[in-house]
């Protein structure tokens, strides 16, 4: 999909019908029409766009001719039952007079920024733009961090009754998702610090300062994921161990049952064989038996009671 903006006279930021002078160009999941329409209009090497739409790339600059790539991780969350969170990349090209924002997935930050919920901006200043990018960036990770905490408190509150391994692999699948924001967000830290110096993108003391501020941004994030990420690997150790505790719980309870009801059927058993058996014709047999048990089965009762087989 493309899609078209520039700013008019009055500031206001409008989608046109093609490739204007200083107009963004926001490509979400292109096809190869559409790739080779943006890269020869706009001279960017077709590289650019494959890593940008490459699901496996990892934040990093380039330069090619007149154009410049930065590649960013941008948080997303991975439809399905078990709560997981990926990164996807965002390609942020510049060129002489125009800026190019490619993504493989539909991305509501990029939306946004582009709606002006991010700050306000004109088309034309394309350093501003990706500032407010990175900056949106930065937000999406706080926010997904937040969710996953929220997660992680709720299968705490699961597992302490589970006997299951759902609630194990949701934690795996919360520990995988922390190992890859971790490492786009340490890949980030590096790219931002490349950029505060200025020889790949050109930018403004005042622009350093909203860079610098995104990168403490980034940085926190990286230092609360990788916390959360030792955290969550105890937490697994842990649980994992709770679950087994509480499976052989469960079969203490079922074999002290088994030998309750096992012992009393065995005797039973043998006075009803078709043999001849002392007293057998007397029909007080029948109720000492029975009593006996009943007795027989309190008395195993009560001692796997004692011994905590019939109770946590």
């Amino acid at each position: 999909m493309l899609h078209f903006y520039k700013s008019d006279d009055a500031g206001v930021l409008a989608q046109v019908g093609d490739i204007a002078h200083n107009a963004i160009v926001h490509m979400e999941n292109p096809d190869a029409g559409e790739i080779s329409r943006v890269a020869q209009a706009l001279a960017i090497p077709l590289d650019f766009f494959e890593d940008s739409l490459d699901r496996d790339e990892l934040p990093r600059i380039a330069q090619q001719g007149g154009a410049t790539l930065i590649v960013v991780n941008a948080p997303r969350r991975i439809a399905g039952d078990a709560p997981a969170w990926r990164t996807t990349p965002v390609g942020v090209i510049h060129v002489q007079d125009h800026l190019v924002i490619v993504s493989r997935e539909k991305l509501e930050l990029v939306d946004d920024l582009l709606h002006g919920r991010h700050g306000d901006f004109r088309s034309y200043m394309k350093t501003r733009v990706s500032l407010l990018l990175f900056r949106a960036i930065a937000q999406a990770y706080d926010d997904s961090l937040q969710q996953i905490n929220q997660q992680v408190a709720v299968l705490q509150k699961k597992i302490k009754s589970s006997y299951r391994n759902t609630e194990l692999f949701a934690l795996i699948a919360l520990n995988k998702s922390l190992v890859s924001f971790s490492t786009a967000l340490s890949a980030m830290a590096i790219l931002y610090r490349r950029l505060m110096a200025g020889q790949d993108v050109r930018i403004h003391d005042e622009e350093k300062r909203r860079l610098h501020d995104i990168l403490i941004d980034i940085r926190q994030a990286a230092e609360i994921t990788e916390m959360r990420r030792e955290s969550l690997s105890n937490l697994m150790d842990a649980y994992a161990a709770i679950i087994h505790n509480n499976l052989n719980s469960v079969l203490k309870v079922l074999t002290a049952l088994t030998i309750i009801m096992v012992i009393p059927t065995m005797i039973g058993s043998i006075f009803s064989m078709n043999v001849a058996l002392p007293y057998e014709e007397e029909w007080m047999s029948t109720v000492v038996v029975g009593a006996g048990m009943l007795l027989l089965s309190a008395a195993l009762i009560f001692v796997f009671y004692k011994k905590k087989y019939l109770r946590q």
